[in-house]
């Protein structure tokens, strides 16, 4: 997530000399929530401290995690002894676990050892493509904002396959999703165990690596821990970028979601009111053959969840819910399997939080695919979009584990 407009200048002024915005000594807070007035509390304080949220809390007693600058510390942690909210720190040098992202010495070729510049992605692209023309379709759903193309592939062997969508990315700070999904782009085009060739072969995947192009690159270049897009839609010139994933055309606005352009959670100033959301459903809607996408993916971190519609409401589940919950256990008992690592699935308002206008709502809601998902990847908050380097090939290969029991729980409810 950004932090908040009053450091958009120096960032700026930071790009423009050919430099980054660090975090030095900047805190990462876990704090208690036990009601709604305490969450409402620190929502009213969000832009005065600079509050940076990374994670927030699901029901009364659990905690969210807030990054603050040094500058606004004490009067953090005194706002929150005065309402007698319980913290504590969890990470208190951000700027370490980034230094620790970056590679010491940095190689253009694609590989899982370092995070890779969306430049670096797409020029991986552009050998796959070259390597592999009997399987490998690539697809330009358009422009960002910012005028840089969104680049997808599909992996086909053959015709007449049902298919699964992933996006990933649309958060620009979350650079594990396209580092796992790149990892599992090469493992379905090498297949090195039969069920993964399985699930390569008779399932079609259209995947796009990075659909926040234009945030992932600020990401890189200029702030590490932005989140939104760049489409500067504030009417006073203040704030910057949309939380796409509120932004989808399906109960947009409805609840989870923020009409404050300063806000983490800004919605847009209308659904796909963003170039990418906007490209990304005329692309499915015009490009995929209806009722061919049967499983929505949208991978986002972190957390350790499955999650499904509804995100609106906690009182209602859909139609197809028990084929979603089947699918989902599928995923999570296949993964845990490989290094341990726990997956919690249910639907999105009653497992983690509401939330309206995102991806997977849309999928279901609008397109009727069965099995839509955000899937929030490791970890449970110690390193939260900080992972180091050396996590992504342990995640990466957990989550094709996941892909192969996903696949084959789909099948046993008839999906595929």
């Amino acid at each position: 997530m950004h932090l908040k407009l009053l450091l958009l200048c120096t960032c700026l002024s930071l790009v423009q000399g050919g430099q980054q915005l660090r975090y030095d000594n900047y805190k990462l807070y876990k704090v208690q929530i036990e009601d709604v007035q305490q969450s409402q509390l620190l929502n009213e304080n969000e832009k005065a401290l600079k509050l940076s949220s990374w994670r927030e809390a699901r029901h009364p007693g659990d905690y969210s995690d807030f990054m603050l600058p040094p500058q606004s510390q004490d009067a953090f942690e005194d706002l929150l002894n005065r309402h007698n909210l319980s913290y504590s720190i969890k990470i208190d040098n951000v700027q370490r676990l980034i230094d620790a992202q970056r590679p010491r010495q940095r190689t253009s070729q694609m590989e899982w050892t370092q995070y890779h510049t969306l430049d670096e992605i797409y020029a991986w692209l552009d050998v796959i493509e070259a390597r592999y023309p009997q399987i490998v379709t690539p697809f330009t759903i358009g422009n960002s904002y910012e005028g840089r193309p969104i680049r997808g592939i599909k992996i086909s062997y053959k015709p007449g396959n049902s298919a699964v969508f992933i996006e990933s990315n649309i958060h620009a700070r979350e650079w594990i999703t396209s580092a796992t999904i790149t990892y599992f782009i090469d493992e379905l085009l090498v297949p090195r165990n039969p069920a993964v060739r399985d699930i390569a072969q008779n399932v079609d995947w259209y995947i796009i690596p990075v659909l926040n192009v234009d945030g992932f690159f600020h990401s890189h270049e200029v702030e590490r821990l932005w989140r939104k897009s760049r489409l500067p839609s504030d009417p006073t010139g203040e704030c910057i970028g949309t939380d796409l994933n509120r932004n989808f055309d399906y109960r947009w606005m409805m609840i989870g979601a923020s009409d404050d352009p300063c806000s983490e959670t800004y919605a847009g100033p209308s659904a796909e009111s963003d170039p990418e959301i906007n490209q990304l459903t005329s692309y499915i809607n015009n490009s995929i053959p209806e009722g061919t996408i049967k499983i929505y993916i949208s991978l986002h971190s972190y957390g350790q969840y499955v999650l499904s519609p509804w995100g609106h409401t906690a009182d209602e589940f859909p139609e197809h819910y028990p084929q979603m919950m089947a699918v989902a256990k599928g995923f999570a008992d296949a993964l845990v399997r490989r290094y341990g690592t726990v997956f919690t699935y249910g639907s999105s308002a009653t497992t983690l939080y509401a939330v309206s206008g995102s991806g997977k709502e849309w999928a279901y809601g609008v397109k009727n695919i069965t099995i839509p998902y955000t899937i929030e990847l490791r970890d449970k908050g110690e390193l939260g979009f900080l992972l180091p380097p050396e996590d992504i090939i342990p995640v990466a290969r957990e989550v094709t584990e996941g892909f192969v029991g996903m696949i084959a729980a789909a099948r046993e409810v008839d999906v595929l």
